[in-house]
């Protein structure tokens, strides 16, 4: 359906549909750049909560040892530094995916602001029609709409399994009812 559209729009105005298809080459970098950092970030998030994990499960296994010795205010400042540690990455996770959605926000504003200045040169100029200009632009909306940025993984797997089967696995092969079940 984009493609469609896009081939509609770069035969309607090809200087304004390149223009207004700029936005994917900068939507798709900055994704990259964001799927980067948030993986990171996952990653020293799942550390730092196994973290807190293990040193609960040491505490609750060594708790009479605690006691002994009356660390009892030692451990829980120990289970507060991990929970903050937490709470800091968690934050973090939050203010770059709001940084992240401000920056793509602002691109496809910049993309829309480029093509309405350049679209008014244009009707001013002559060399588009009010008509082409309204349904170049609503052909845009309907692109934004429909592309979707999918980051290319050559090591991904499909997550559609092969089989409905309850012991299929995604790389076993679907399995195959023998005649003799299929007459019982």
């Amino acid at each position: 359906m984009a493609l469609v559209v896009g081939t509609a729009m770069v035969r309607l105005a090809p200087g304004l549909a390149l223009l207004a298809l700029l936005e994917l080459p900068l939507g798709i970098a900055a994704r990259r750049i964001h799927n980067a950092r948030a993986q990171a970030l996952q990653k020293s998030m799942l550390e730092a909560s196994a973290q807190t994990v293990s040193g609960v499960q040491e505490s609750v296994a060594a708790i009479e040892t605690i006691r002994i010795f009356s660390a009892e205010e030692e451990e829980e400042e120990r289970h507060s530094q991990n929970l903050a540690k937490e709470l800091r990455l968690k934050e973090r996770m939050e203010l770059e995916l709001a940084g992240f959605t401000l920056v793509q926000r602002v691109l496809q504003l910049a993309v829309r602001v480029l093509v309405l200045f350049r679209s008014h040169q244009q009707l001013r100029d002559g060399s588009i029609t009010p008509g082409v200009l309204v349904t170049f632009l609503l052909y845009q909306n309907t692109v934004g709409r429909h592309v979707q940025v999918i980051p290319w993984n050559p090591h991904a797997r499909p997550s559609i399994p092969l089989s409905v089967h309850p012991g299929a696995t995604p790389s076993s092969p679907p399995r195959r009812c023998s005649s003799a079940t299929m007459n019982s």
